[in-house]
């Protein structure tokens, strides 16, 4: 059945709630049509409920279309512009099985982080000059007062990174930081990233940060912070099977472009990040994310830049040992603030006890049932009896809802840090992409004691793609960065097969890469491009790889 966006505005008064009674009047089969042009929606009028979002932060929602409990849906923008003003969650996709969105573009009235133009500069210093149009900024005592329609941040630390306004990125060989205003000292594993700085207004459109940066920002080019915790992002799936999210367009997002967790088979078709003109960023946080789904991901014809974070990161989630309660029964908490309340486990998932310290398997068990207790602890019941002493700090992760994933002809770049971050246990083929991001193009981590990212990597396949200028501010284009505080002899990820591709940066470094059981780098390419400011090499070749166990590696 066809349903029409306008017929439900009409009947409600408000596109929002015209939206919230669409979607949840939609039957098997049926299609949403939103009939192009422009729609504005509030928060006012939304469908609202609480969601904890991996790697995002937990809070009770607005959602403009909140697709639950659907099956083999459609919702076409038909070149639709949907205009958020204020603090809305566009789309959910929450248990359902069929779930098409495509044709239109998601924007907001307000762009919910800052930009100013450096106009003066010392090691001591930054001095801005801000649209103050766009832009709004007070001070309260020392923190930050963002503010627009209907909503403010008040916050004393905001992500901050030197943008250029011609290519709408990073600047090279410039610092990210936390900006603090706070008087307190960070102890977290993050705390290499503060600066403790003093803000001050010398006019109603300027700011000015002073303290010790320790570096000078360039004076011409745009300094950037985002404000925003990350309670909104742009499309989020849970619990959901077969989505297709086709030609899509996030000018701006206030925290992930497209988040999914404990999904299964997601397809991105031509969905790209870049931000309307007059602006500099994008998304938020990173253009798309991956928490313990199956099944395939396939991204083709993607187009991700200028975004906060990185293009798309895919991996699970260690959640460490609390107490054994008996023998089959066990008490587990999230490690990470922002991955609590994820139901990770389900029947019949097989599951791994985890060497914290070595990252290394220890046994192996069957999900009997699973209970989240509430968003700190989950109760977790396996068929078989478990260890009598398991020791503190070990993790468990779920090694049965990883995915496979396929992304093909994207491009990625012009973004604060990485490109694909691929842990997953299943292989994963990238071909035929371009990358020119500031930090690594492609980065295979995991660790179990800081942000509780699984994987470890099955089968990576890098094959005919351009990696022009990616890493262009230091460090290797491919890396992986698993973080093991205890060394082992047991290799934490498969294989890293690199073949066919292009490099053309402003230095060798290409591949800098350990505790793989297998690695093959051969028949890629080299063009040396002095374009950017040179960010060093890595040796003569350009190539670093130790503790792997099989290495075939062909020097350019």
């Amino acid at each position: 059945m066809k349903r029409y966006l306008s017929d439900y505005t009409a009947l409600m008064g408000s596109p929002t709630a015209g939206a919230v009674l669409a979607c949840h009047d939609l039957a098997d089969g049926d299609t949403l049509h939103l009939g192009g042009g422009e729609w504005h929606l509030y928060p006012e009028g939304g469908f609202e409920k609480e969601y904890y979002i991996s790697n995002n932060d937990y809070g009770k929602k607005s959602i403009a279309f909140p697709l639950i409990g659907k099956k083999n849906v459609t919702i076409d923008g038909e070149g639709t512009s949907l205009i958020f003003h204020g603090k809305v969650l566009p789309f959910v996709m929450d248990s359902c099985d069929g779930v098409t969105i495509r044709n239109l573009t998601v924007d907001y009235a307000e762009p919910m982080y800052f930009e100013g133009k450096i106009v003066d500069a010392g090691e001591d210093f930054v001095e801005l000059e801000y649209d103050d149009s766009q832009f709004h900024l007070d001070l309260l005592g020392r923190k930050f007062r963002f503010y627009g329609e209907n909503w403010e941040n008040v916050t004393e630390k905001v992500l901050v990174n030197e943008f250029d306004p011609d290519f709408r990125g990073p600047v090279p060989m410039t610092a990210t930081y936390f900006a603090y205003t706070g008087t307190q000292r960070d102890t977290s594993f993050l705390s290499g990233l503060y600066r403790y700085l003093t803000p001050s207004k010398p006019a109603p459109n300027r700011l000015r940060l002073a303290g010790a940066l320790g570096f000078t920002h360039n004076v011409g080019k745009y300094w950037l912070c985002t404000h925003n915790s990350r309670e909104f992002p742009g499309f989020f799936g849970t619990d959901s099977k077969s989505i297709h999210l086709e030609d899509l367009t996030l000018r701006h997002t206030l925290a992930m472009g497209v988040i999914c967790q404990m999904c299964e088979n997601i397809t991105l078709s031509r969905v790209v990040a870049e931000p309307r003109p007059g602006r500099l960023l994008s998304v938020d946080a990173d253009a798309t994310h991956f928490v313990n789904c199956s099944g395939l991901i396939r991204m083709d014809s993607c187009r991700f830049e200028s975004m906060m974070d990185d293009a798309t990161n895919i991996h699970g989630i260690y959640t460490p040992v609390e107490r054994r309660l008996g023998d089959h029964r066990l008490l587990l908490s999230f490690g990470h603030g922002q991955q609590q309340g994820v139901k990770l486990y389900k029947p019949g998932d097989r599951i791994r006890l985890v060497d914290n310290s070595t990252l290394v398997p220890v046994a192996e068990f069957t999900v009997a049932k699973s209970t989240l207790l509430s968003g700190k602890y989950l109760l977790l019941e396996t068929a078989e009896v478990l260890p009598v002493e398991i020791p503190q700090g070990f993790v468990f992760e779920n090694h049965s809802r990883m995915p496979a994933a396929h992304i093909t002809n994207c491009v990625c770049g012009y973004n604060r840090p990485r490109g694909f971050l691929l842990t997953t246990n299943r292989e994963v083929l990238v071909e035929g992409c371009e990358f020119h991001n500031i930090s690594h193009a492609i980065a295979i981590n995991g660790d179990a004691n800081s942000w509780f990212e699984s994987g470890p990597a099955g089968k990576i396949i890098l094959r005919n793609n351009r990696f022009e200028n990616a890493a262009y501010s230091g460090g290797a284009v491919i890396s992986t960065a698993q973080e093991i505080p205890v060394a082992t002899d047991t290799p934490y990820h498969g294989e890293l097969i690199v073949e066919g591709n292009h490099f053309q940066t402003n230095g060798k470094r290409f591949l800098e890469v350990h505790g793989l059981r297998k690695v093959v780098f051969r028949g890629n390419t080299f063009t040396q491009d002095d374009s950017l400011p040179p960010a060093g090499s890595i040796g003569e070749t350009g190539i670093r790889v130790w503790d792997c166990t099989e290495v075939d590696i062909e020097e350019i």
